[in-house]
């Protein structure tokens, strides 16, 4: 059986971690044309210094076969570094101006059989869902594997506009079968 682990690494939680208690003063990313998805790369700025949320392909083993695949990642960086990766295309900044109350992290444990034996169980993050301490939240989704684009939304309860793991469990033929759970890591301070 082989296991993959692309899940946010101790690292990046501690650094989610330290943003909790601190005011979220904005995101950007590429203007929504049909969705609320947008190409690859989201930006953060809390009081503390700005990140990016990335999701850009790589070749890796996909389920036995080496294949594009988006990584979904987070990265510090210069807030006016953050630019598009969509040529001439500028981003929309959008103010939040609220206090982070704690992060949850969504993982996802994915897990093949084929003819009944287990092949693969692959470990990720789906996305991250900021909750302020007016109630409100604001979420980032690593949209399928093939896909660079991540979902923003705001609003509430957002968990609940995930994609369901049903779409991973659905997506096999003939002898291969899927399973897929979701684990909510809470940060808090």
């Amino acid at each position: 059986m082989k296991n993959i682990d692309v899940r946010f690494s101790h690292s990046d939680e501690t650094t989610l971690r330290c943003m909790v208690g601190r005011r979220m003063n904005r995101y950007k990313h590429d203007p929504f044309v049909f969705s609320a998805n947008v190409y690859g790369i989201v930006g953060i700025c809390v009081e503390v210094g700005a990140w990016t949320f990335t999701n850009f392909i790589e070749v890796a083993d996909y389920y036995g076969a080496n294949e594009d695949v988006a990584f979904f990642r987070l990265q510090r960086a210069n807030w006016d570094d953050i630019h598009s990766r969509i040529p001439d295309q500028t981003m929309i900044e959008t103010p939040v101006g609220r206090v982070i109350s704690s992060i949850d992290v969504v993982n996802e444990r994915q897990k093949l059989f084929e003819k009944g034996i287990q092949t693969y169980e692959v470990c990720l993050t789906r996305g991250v869902v900021f909750k302020f301490d007016d109630g409100s939240e604001l979420s980032f989704e690593k949209n399928i594997w093939f896909s660079e684009d991540i979902t923003v939304r705001k609003g509430y309860n957002l968990i609940q506009s995930f994609s369901p793991t049903s779409e991973f469990i659905e997506s096999w033929e003939d002898n291969l079968r899927g399973e897929c759970s979701r684990e909510i890591v809470e940060l808090r301070r």
